[in-house]
């Protein structure tokens, strides 16, 4: 109970308050890029960015965690990272790219997966 005396309570910081970064989940999705260009992993990631930020704005960009892994510019092919419940957003935003630095842009999502690891497994499959 709560004792009104005790004005100067101070509850005792749990687990959950002091990590809470252990709250984030995380999915992994693997891009195709189909282009006639040469696009480097700067101007792809550029691209999707300013296309989250053009289509749910700053506070919607944040909430989408979005961050470049890695990308293979020989085969055309990438990883990237979003929170797990701005998926859909950002696989939405990956759908509008199409055009980048004047070069006609077609991304398209292979596979997603909630680890590195087993995204890397089925893209070897």
């Amino acid at each position: 109970m709560w004792n009104t005396d005790q004005r100067d309570y101070q509850p005792r910081p749990t687990l959950i308050s002091i990590m809470p970064v252990r709250n984030v989940r995380r999915r992994y999705l693997a891009l195709q890029v189909h282009s006639e260009a040469d696009l480097t992993e700067p101007d792809l990631s550029h691209a999707i960015s300013d296309k989250i930020h053009l289509l749910y704005g700053v506070k919607g960009a944040a909430e989408t965690n979005y961050r470049m892994i890695e990308y293979n510019q020989q085969h055309r092919q990438g990883i990237i990272r979003c929170n797990h419940d701005k998926l859909i957003e950002t696989r939405a935003a990956l759908a509008h790219i199409t055009a980048i630095n004047g070069a006609s842009v077609s991304v398209q999502v292979i596979t997603v997966s909630g680890t590195i690891k087993s995204l890397r497994k089925r893209l070897t499959e």
